[in-house]
């Protein structure tokens, strides 16, 4: 009897712990498209304010840098083709 119950906390555990992995994974997913779209404004805001596109491509890296932890990776437009 003791074995039955101890699958069933298993496998109570074993859900728990996949729900928990599916909403952290959606939080963090949200959080980079937040951090993605962020990082677009920074660009965006310091070409319109007249800095040079290198100034403002290094500025909106920095920035994905700092919050991501990561490197950012620059796409041309042109590669998707």
């Amino acid at each position: 009897m003791s074995e039955g119950l101890t699958e069933g906390f298993n496998e109570l555990l074993g859900d728990l712990e996949a729900e928990f992995n599916a909403a952290r994974l959606e939080k963090r997913g949200t959080y980079a498209v937040a951090a993605a779209r962020i990082t677009a404004l920074v660009y965006q805001e310091a070409v319109q304010g007249g800095l040079p596109v290198p100034v403002a491509q290094g500025m909106a890296q920095d920035f994905w840098m700092a919050v991501v932890g990561l490197p950012a990776a620059l796409v041309d437009e042109d590669d998707d083709e």
